[in-house]
């Protein structure tokens, strides 16, 4: 009986950890980034997890967003922060149904990323697949800088 108690009390401090979490990340996806106004607190209810890669050529970002609409998620770029806001609603199959549990996170997300590099916004791609919405963003080109060889002419 005691080891089922202590399978309860890991439940719920690992529910809180979880709620804990998604609250410090609402607080600094919300923190103003160039004169932008934040969301209320309120308005945000959940922060979907994300991945960020980068390679020579291109920032990539894979984002979890199972049950969303994607002509519904919107997506900005002010500078070299990455704004990705929607919503993803809980819908009742039937009126005479009770929810028991309800672990999976709905209500409005709002996700700034600080991009590691300036990339070229005219060619961005997103596609949204089996729940992943995935934005491939090729980096601007740095200046280049080095010798050059001139031919003189006599």
């Amino acid at each position: 009986m005691e080891r089922g108690n202590n399978m309860l009390e890991y439940k719920d401090l690992e529910a809180g950890i979880m709620e804990l979490r998604n609250r410090m990340n609402r607080i600094l996806d919300s923190y103003p980034i160039e004169k932008e106004q934040p969301e209320l607190m309120d308005e945000i209810q959940w922060t979907p997890y994300l991945d960020l890669l980068e390679n020579k050529d291109e920032i990539l970002i894979k984002m979890d967003l199972p049950g969303i609409n994607p002509k519904e998620i919107d997506l900005s770029i002010s500078g070299n922060i990455l704004q990705i806001k929607g919503e993803r609603n809980i819908i009742p199959d039937r009126e005479d149904e009770n929810y028991h549990f309800i672990e999976r996170e709905y209500g409005k997300f709002n996700r700034r990323v600080n991009l590691p590099a300036p990339v070229k916004i005219e060619n961005i791609k997103a596609s949204y697949k089996d729940g992943v919405l995935t934005i491939n963003m090729p980096k601007l080109e740095k200046e280049k800088s080095g010798k050059v060889k001139v031919s003189m002419e006599e």
